[in-house]
């Protein structure tokens, strides 16, 4: 009895001397966040309380869907954290918070937040916002991150950088003469730019500078591709050139050039890095090329004016739409058999899926819309009116936008949920 008097007494010493309460955060407040929501899309919530004796705290969240998540870094006493969660079924969540303190002490978890997620059409149908841009857009691409937008404006001969959180313009980056398409490297750290007619050149996304130019022999680049691992970077050339330069992007070298159909204005590569594949707009065909030792393995032939490309995600079919003609065509990669057609708009130009593939989005520069395809069935199952124009695509890694550029408008449609 004694002992465990003098450990009591020790104890509170300690409590004295040290100012440790040895109690836990206050139960956090009820999270801050959305009410409703669509499935698989990210949303944020943000919870705060603060500790007793002023300790740093970590937060965690349950989801309400049988997921808890990591707890946060510590912050100080009173400093809201945030985190993000998708859910993958309808239903109501309640979404609740908990703390703990740097001694590990942990509070009772927050009241619950209600969140109802909703199934509607499964992808993003109706245009949210409108950003005014001027100049003439070409083309547009999404950071990996998701924050930035990069489009890139012919005849001002600039690379604008949009903030996707609230689709404010933050930067104007001068370049040489008619960007013609942009692409974010896979790392997030650089944007290439394809210029029509002079070569490429490298932005630092860090602070939109222009880091490097690659010259391409004078060539009338038209279009580029990263492989997915951001090893190399394919251009295509197009008349007289008629070739793919291949860039190893470690400095930037032109390691190989590879003949393939005349003019080739789309191209693209498939998920595994494999092959990339490019739409030869004057000979009507689609070159197929080998990156492992960059060869033409394949032609297969499609018509008229095949103008921009795109592998699904899956990587199984390749879409090739005929420069302002219809219908798109589908490719099977097994085989390089062009095995559907889809009627889209009239004047289909860029496109581009949703992250999981399930659809693809397609501007109709002719008839000022965008067709949503689903990928299953190649079906239409929506046209998204947009500004006049729409030339190019690109979604959000998340999937809950896509940004659509308009080049008679001179602005940027944003579809999402309405």
């Amino acid at each position: 009895m004694k002992h465990l008097l003098g450990l009591l007494v020790t104890g509170f010493c300690l409590i004295g001397l040290t100012g440790c309460s040895l109690l836990p955060p206050l139960t956090p407040e009820e999270p801050t966040g959305p009410s409703s929501g669509n499935i698989g899309s990210l949303y944020a919530f943000t919870a705060v309380t603060t500790d007793p004796n002023e300790d740093p705290i970590a937060y965690r969240f349950n989801w309400g869907d049988g997921e808890v998540s990591d707890w946060s870094g510590f912050v100080p006493s009173g400093t809201p954290a945030t985190m993000f969660h998708a859910w993958n079924s309808s239903g109501s969540y309640a979404v609740r918070a908990q703390a703990k303190d740097i001694l590990g002490m942990r509070s009772c978890w927050s009241p619950g937040h209600d969140i109802v997620i909703r199934t509607q059409t499964g992808f993003p149908n109706s245009v949210i916002a409108t950003i005014p841009i001027g100049g003439d857009p070409h083309d547009v691409d999404c950071h990996p991150s998701g924050e930035y937008v990069y489009v890139g404006n012919e005849t001002v001969n600039e690379v604008i950088v949009i903030r996707t959180s609230d689709n404010t313009v933050v930067a104007r980056v001068q370049v040489d003469r008619a960007p013609w398409r942009v692409d974010c490297h896979p790392n997030g750290e650089y944007v290439y730019v394809t210029h029509h007619g002079m070569g490429v050149t490298v932005i630092r996304t860090s602070d939109n500078t222009v880091v490097a130019t690659i010259p391409i022999g004078g060539n009338d680049t038209d279009c580029g591709v990263f492989r997915p691992d951001g090893e190399y970077f394919y251009v295509g050339n197009d008349e007289p050139s008629n070739t793919v330069t291949v860039i190893r992007t470690s400095d930037n070298t032109i390691v190989a050039t590879v003949p393939v159909g005349n003019d080739p204005r789309g191209i693209t590569c498939l998920p595994d890095g494999s092959h990339i594949y490019t739409g030869n707009a004057s000979s009507g065909t689609v070159s197929v090329v080998r990156t492992s030792d960059n060869t033409v393995v394949a032609t297969v032939p499609v018509g008229s004016f095949p103008h921009r490309i795109f592998a699904l995600p899956d990587g199984q079919h390749v879409y090739v739409a005929k420069g302002y003609s219809r219908p798109l065509l589908v490719i099977r990669t097994s085989n390089n058999t062009v095995v559907d057609s889809i009627w889209v708009g009239t004047g289909a130009c860029g496109m581009n899926a949703l992250p999981g593939g399930e659809y693809v989005y397609v501007a109709n520069i002719d008839s000022d819309d965008v067709s949503v395809i689903r990928t299953s069935d190649n079906t239409v199952v929506a046209t998204v009116p947009v500004g006049q124009g729409p030339w190019a695509v690109a979604p959000h890694p998340d999937g809950s936008r896509v940004y659509v550029i308009n080049r008679y408008t001179r602005d940027v449609s944003v579809i999402g949920y309405r």
